[in-house]
């Protein structure tokens, strides 16, 4: 096979347990189902932290947020540090951005030789937690109660407005594609990452997904009572972050929010059945893979949460579909734990798999010295390889750990979990620790760190997650970071005020300087 393309799309909290190919009867999401179907489905992704920008940035890089000192939503993210972006525009990629990626930063590209959308939040260091504040004390940008209780269909919004714009530039960009290989006579591969901000809160569909769901029977929460803060304290401090220990949404109120945001989850649904029918008609269907994932998930509602920040599964699960040629990847469902640091490498290996001395049309060296230079640096692993042993019943689910990390709003210590197989382990300095069996418990209402079957795996775990951090420096290093910050966000409010946020250049379209050289370029003959 040619050097395939490569298609990422991402959508923001959108939990995997929201999708009918992760088992969820109520879900519309026949799409993603589709592409699950004949594809390979990861039943156990996980994000490498539940929030926005340092998951992104974890996920770009293949490296865990510590790593790169992108710790929260108002940490600005290295321009030094290589993304797969960059990696794979090295080996002759063309690397293009279209829609929501949270960089905070002077850097707006980190890779992508294009980037054809704004961003949905602003680029500047505007959320910078403070640990030694109360969380009764809230800053403006917190997450809040309120979305739970106006949930429902919207007419037009600024989440939409920049949805809409964000699938029209991607199928534009994909005929754009097109066009160049048609005009070069040859074709250079291409990443496109293409980054939705739905269903993330304020829940407000378009009506005409909200209405699909009338007479679909959406289940409630399967356990909203709130878990005892003396054994879980974090949830407690994120409800009073949010404002849930002051405002206790109505049945109603859950049901309302929940069927908005399966609306909003079909609203996305419905732009992968796009991009998927505009690579069919480009006649790129056959040699492109399709990736589908999110930054985090959503607790909905569960243990009396909202959003993301929790280590529970809900939050930090993602779905995680990859459809692509099978010499690439073998369809099927894969247990082992996987997450989102993995995408990178697997995206690398993809890159590199059909070629040893770069792409076809691209200008890259994969081979020698310089396959090993864009290989290094890496913390996660690629999942080919592991879905390969898998499927050859080679390995079990704990076949390696998957870490979880969390330094933002709603803690005032760092917050670390570790995955091992079907055992959970969650620690931070002052609180309980938390250990789940989710085999035996998947909703985590149980905690084993107590339990003396469970003594030896505990004790095992926890030394694994000594073994990786150093608590007591993190914290210190965690407040030194946010007291620097701080001091920088407010000194740059004062005077001349220049944001970071990117400003997309003017589109040159449609006829410019040579006029029939500009529509023979613009026209892709459609097939008989």
């Amino acid at each position: 096979m040619t050097t395939p393309n490569i298609v990422v799309i991402q959508a923001d909290q959108m939990a995997a347990q929201a999708l009918g190919a992760y088992g969820d009867a109520a879900a519309l999401t026949p799409n993603m189902d589709a592409l699950a179907a004949d594809g390979a489905v990861f039943d156990r992704a996980y994000c490498n932290t539940p929030l926005c920008s340092p998951s992104r940035a974890s996920m770009m890089t293949g490296r865990m947020p510590s790593e790169i000192d992108c710790l929260d939503n108002g940490d600005d993210f290295a321009a030094s540090v290589p993304t797969f972006a960059h990696r794979l525009r090295k080996l002759g990629y063309h690397t293009a951005l279209i829609g929501r990626m949270h960089f905070i930063g002077p850097d707006q590209h980190h890779g992508f030789e294009e980037r054809l959308t704004t961003d949905v939040y602003p680029a500047d260091l505007d959320m910078v937690p403070d640990w030694n504040r109360p969380l009764e004390q809230k800053l403006q940008w917190y997450h809040e109660a309120d979305p739970v209780f106006t949930a429902g269909a919207a007419t037009a919004n600024v989440q939409q407005d920049f949805d809409d714009e964000v699938i029209f530039r991607t199928l534009r960009h994909l005929n754009d594609r097109k066009r160049a290989n048609q005009a070069a006579g040859c074709d250079q591969p291409f990443l496109m990452v293409t980054s939705f901000i739905h269903p993330h809160d304020p829940y407000e569909p378009p009506k005409a997904n909200w209405d699909r769901f009338a007479e679909v029977d959406i289940p409630d929460p399967a356990h909203p009572e709130v878990p005892d803060p003396a054994v879980d304290p974090h949830s407690h401090r994120l409800r009073t972050m949010c404002g849930f220990d002051e405002r206790e949404p109505g049945i109603e109120d859950v049901r309302r929010a929940r069927r908005a945001y399966y609306a909003a989850v079909n609203y996305i649904d419905d732009h992968v059945g796009a991009i998927r029918r505009k690579l069919e008609e480009l006649d790129l269907a056959d040699n492109t893979v399709i990736v589908v994932t999110s930054d985090h998930g959503d607790m909905l509602g569960e243990k009396g949460l909202w959003f993301k920040m929790s280590p529970y599964e809900q939050s930090s699960r993602v779905p995680l579909i990859i459809n692509g040629p099978a010499e690439v990847i073998a369809p099927g469902r894969y247990a082992t734990p996987v997450s989102l640091v993995d995408l990178a490498p697997t995206l690398l290996e993809i890159a590199q798999g059909s070629a040893s001395s770069g792409p076809s049309g691209g200008t890259g060296d994969a081979g020698g010295g310089a396959a090993s230079a864009i290989d290094e640096g890496l913390t996660g692993t690629s999942i080919l390889e592991s879905a390969g042993r898998e499927a050859a019943g080679e390995l079990g689910n704990e076949y390696r750990d998957v870490v979880i990390e969390y330094f933002a709003e709603g803690t005032y210590r760092p917050q670390v979990t570790l995955v091992r197989g079907d055992l959970k382990l969650t620690v931070c300095p002052g609180d309980p620790e938390l250990l789940f069996d989710l085999a035996a418990d998947p909703d985590e209402l149980v905690n084993r760190a107590a339990d003396p079957a469970y003594a030896q795996a505990h004790e095992s775990m926890r030394a694994e997650l000594e073994s990786r951090y150093d608590l007591e420096h993190l914290e210190q290093h965690v407040l030194a970071s946010q007291r620097s910050r701080q001091l920088v966000a407010d000194a740059l409010k004062v005077g001349r005020v220049r944001h970071w946020d990117f400003d997309p250049e003017p589109s040159h379209g449609y006829v410019r300087g040579d006029f029939w050289s500009a529509f023979r370029f613009g026209k892709i003959p459609a097939a008989d």
